[in-house]
């Protein structure tokens, strides 16, 4: 059933720039503020997850107790003892395969667009439950794969859904910041993980118990969604109009949830008007390149090498002769610490300008990081030794540096501006696409990265520092969506791609501040009070 019916076509809907009241039509009162944040910040337990397996991987392949119930070294319980590389990185990396398989839109797809965003939350939560307890349960390395490749199916889904849904239900001069609690949680999750190897790794089964802890957050997650709304963007694509109307009213002001119903309404009919989604759809047009754009980002966000310090950081810190226990501990915390700014700084200065200077400051670390460790260090037989203890210390000062810089920008930023810049009808595909290529990228880096150690030594931060030049150039070119409604993101882009039919909307957006942006749609006298007879 139809809410409501507009008397006026869809190319007569106007979004007014500069508009002197300096706010957006789509305003909030506090409380209705409050809730949608609460939300957001719920459904973020799903990114917690992520972070949490993220966190308490790297301490536990380098934990004695694993290496004698999992690897079953004979010398284990000596400080020397290694897992081979090769295995140790196929354990850590499986996880991004599982990844790679439910983020490829045939599956993320289903998920999303056919089950919905809240649905696919509580499939992702039980999903890693289920990893979870067969990680902790198991006595062989194969079995230890099967786990992490489960684990690591469900955070393919969740990785997926959460920014998608946080930026469907936030508003836009809030949707930055909200959807960045994706990363914000993600941090945390790493935070809680590394602290509590930090307690647990020492007793005898400690290991297991660490990677049990994250299954109580993962039922809180299943168990709450039932309670929480759906996107009012799925409802409308599946017809639902007087749900998604309801949704939006209870984050909304009335006045904004109807103006913000009938733009979704309005794209919504653009799309059917073009047909029903197709694959060729993502493979052609404006939308392929948005795609490009996606990929890009997710690809260079893990190759700017923030895996080799978040997986593999207590092995370089072991390395260079610290305690890597408490340094891994220290990095995760000052990771968060600078991840909670991003919240505000995403919508105050923009998602371009957050990437810009955290590419400037992952760029700077890893040169110093390289020239250090080609000159201060040399390998034999596949062993790092230090020249310098103070080249080590600094070393460290410089990833600390890297990790701080990436939290705030690069983290937080790449999964916001891929979570809104598609057009509804091809929005879960594309999403599942990009984030595909994030975790391919992270497969990639994973298993190459104590190869790479073992054979280049430190010099092997030259490689992030030819991707983070990449990376500064791409940002380079990239738009500002800072404040866009999504259904206008088209004409961002397409002003950007240099297509003539940009709207006014990009050309006026130049001149005035995003966040000012005031979308009033024209509706007729009956539109907003009761539904027409045509609509009935």
């Amino acid at each position: 059933r139809r809410v409501s019916h507009v008397s006026k076509p869809s190319q007569e809907l106007t979004c007014i720039l500069g508009s002197t009241r300096g706010q957006t039509a789509i305003r909030m009162a506090p409380p209705k503020s409050v809730q949608v944040a609460c939300i957001c910040g719920f459904s973020a337990i799903g990114s917690f997850l992520f972070g949490m397996d993220m966190g308490y991987i790297g301490p536990i392949i380098e934990d004695s107790n694993f290496k004698r119930d999992v690897a079953h070294l004979p010398d284990w319980d000596e400080p020397g003892s290694e897992i081979d590389s090769a295995t140790s990185g196929f354990i850590v990396s499986i996880f991004a395969l599982g990844c790679v398989f439910s983020s490829f839109p045939l599956v993320s797809g289903f998920f999303l667009d056919r089950l919905g965003r809240k649905v696919s939350l509580m499939t992702g939560s039980l999903v890693f439950v289920v990893g979870a307890v067969v990680q902790a349960a198991c006595s062989s390395i194969s079995m230890m794969l099967v786990g992490r490749f489960i684990a690591g199916c469900s955070i393919g889904i969740l990785s997926t859904v959460v920014p998608l849904y946080q930026s469907e239900l936030a508003p836009p001069q809030l949707r930055g910041g909200l959807t960045a609690l994706h990363q914000v949680m993600v941090v945390f999750g790493a935070t809680i993980a590394t602290f509590a190897d930090a307690l647990l790794l020492p007793l005898d089964d400690g290991w297991r118990l660490a990677i049990l802890m994250p299954v109580v957050p993962g039922l809180v997650l299943f168990v709450g969604m039932f309670f929480l709304p759906r996107s009012p963007r799925w409802l409308v694509q599946h017809g639902e109009q007087e749900a998604a109307l309801s949704v939006l009213q209870s984050i909304r002001e009335e006045e904004g949830a109807r103006s913000e119903l009938q733009e979704i309404i309005l794209d919504q009919e653009r799309d059917q008007a073009s047909g029903g989604m197709r694959w060729a759809d993502l493979f052609s047009g404006r939308v392929v390149r948005l795609l490009a754009v996606g990929i890009v980002l997710q690809l260079l966000q893990q190759a700017t090498g923030i895996c080799m310090f978040v997986t593999f950081g207590p092995r370089i810190f072991q390395t260079l002769g610290f305690d890597a226990s408490l340094l891994q501990t220290l990095l995760m915390a000052a990771g968060f610490v600078a991840v909670l700014p991003a919240m505000y700084f995403i919508e105050r200065f923009g998602r371009k300008t957050l990437l810009l200077f955290g590419a400037i400051g992952m760029l700077l670390p890893s040169v110093v990081m390289a020239a250090l460790g080609m000159i201060y260090t040399r390998q034999e037989d596949g062993k790092i030794e230090v020249l310098s203890k103070v080249a080590g210390s600094a070393i460290v000062a410089c990833i600390f540096f890297f990790c701080i810089n990436f939290a705030y920008s690069w983290g937080p930023t790449t999964w916001v501006y891929c979570a809104e810049i598609f057009p509804l009808k091809v929005r879960g595909y594309c999403v599942g696409l990009t984030t595909m290529a994030e975790w391919a990228g992270a497969f990639i880096i994973n298993q190459l990265t104590p190869t790479m150690l073992s054979s280049m030594g430190f010099g092997a931060f030259a490689v992030t520092v030819a991707f983070n030049v990449v990376a500064l150039l791409f940002v380079l070119w990239l738009p500002e969506t800072k404040g866009v409604l999504l259904e206008h993101m088209d004409q961002i882009f397409d002003k950007r791609f240099g297509k003539d039919e940009a709207q006014d909307l990009g050309k006026r957006g130049a001149r005035c501040p995003s966040q000012k942006m005031d979308c009033n749609p024209t509706w007729d006298d009956n539109a907003s009070g009761k539904t027409s007879d045509a609509s009935a």
